[in-house]
């Protein structure tokens, strides 16, 4: 019986053979890959991947990425756990063999785990920077929102929970279904969801298991959409902290209102601070970085560290 379904949504770009070939890949642990293409029908980049995958599905085509998880979910193979991977990311031949344990022993502990972990970053079409990222990993018992939003790191190593590093057991995967009314933030909204589930927790591993690629083509996440991502911060006005809520918006939407140069968006997200409360030094500046377009903070950052050129180092996870 698998210890693993591997749920890979795609709308088969060729970066989804890597991906696949690195979960069939998966050391000391037996997968199910799921691949569910957002398609009318299986695309040719697909069908020549059958060799190396479990199960084919498709949505019917644009339904986005939280509607394939979901579906994914449903083809996950009978008792075995659940991880997500994105068709341009990557894992590490460790990867599920490093976090299985700590999924395990929490699960034995009563709790509905999930377990992410550090990734090597790359730009789309690069090598991955050599060193681990991101530089602060979760606290036990840390709501996501606050770890993910509050005083935010620049560069590569500022916090983050990717989707491709997740794991969780299959009950988890089931009782928290990803939301398929957003076009963006779909991975922060399912965990800000998920660690309010009773006996939820969230934990992160030390080693880096997964390669995490930066600006792919069409990535929705590359674009300036304020009104997006106002849209899904409001539904948790009052809910988080504030401190943590008028974070997010520097950070997030009103850096992103900036960048459009959208007046409207600008004043909204700063009355919306001003509701809650003043944001940290770090999430203003982030915000201030608006004005710099995002294909420039991208190479600056990525710039900061040299590639990895040794082998080795992937396979390990380590930095040098």
């Amino acid at each position: 019986m698998p210890d693993v379904s591997v749920v890979i949504p795609t709308t088969g770009r060729p970066s989804l053979a890597e991906a696949v070939v690195s979960a069939r890949a998966q050391q000391g642990v037996s997968v199910h890959v799921v691949v569910v293409c957002d398609l009318a029908e299986v695309p040719t980049s697909v069908a020549e991947l059958r060799g190396q995958i479990d199960e084919i599905v498709c949505t019917g085509g644009g339904r986005r990425g939280s509607f394939a998880r979901n579906l994914g979910v449903q083809h996950a193979a009978p008792d075995s756990h659940v991880a997500f991977l994105d068709d341009d990311d990557a894992w590490l031949p460790g990867k599920l063999a490093a976090q299985l344990p700590a999924l395990e022993r929490l699960a034995d502990e009563g709790w509905l785990p999930v377990v992410s972990s550090r990734t090597l970053q790359r730009k789309a079409g690069g090598n991955p920077l050599p060193s681990a990222v991101p530089t602060t990993l979760i606290a036990d018992g840390a709501l996501p929102e606050d770890y993910l939003f509050r005083r935010r790191h620049l560069g590569v190593g500022r916090q983050s929970l990717p989707t491709s590093t997740l794991l969780t057991t299959a009950d988890l995967a089931r009782q928290c279904r990803w939301d398929e009314s957003l076009p963006r933030h779909q991975d922060w909204d399912w965990l800000v969801r998920a660690a309010r589930i009773p006996r939820a927790k969230i934990v992160q591993i030390e080693e880096a298991t997964a390669i995490y690629t930066v600006g792919s083509p069409g990535s929705i996440s590359a674009s300036a959409d304020w009104r997006t991502s106002w849209d899904w911060a409001r539904r948790w006005e009052g809910v988080w902290a504030p401190e943590t809520f008028s974070d997010f918006i520097a950070a997030q939407t009103l850096r992103y209102a900036v960048q459009a140069r959208d007046r409207e968006g600008v004043r909204e997200m700063v009355r919306a601070i001003r509701r809650n409360s003043p944001p940290s030094a770090r999430n203003a500046v982030l915000a201030a970085l608006g004005l710099v377009p995002r294909s420039a903070l991208e190479r600056v950052a990525m710039r900061r560290s040299r590639v990895v050129d040794d082998p080795a180092a992937l396979r390990t996870g380590g930095s040098r």
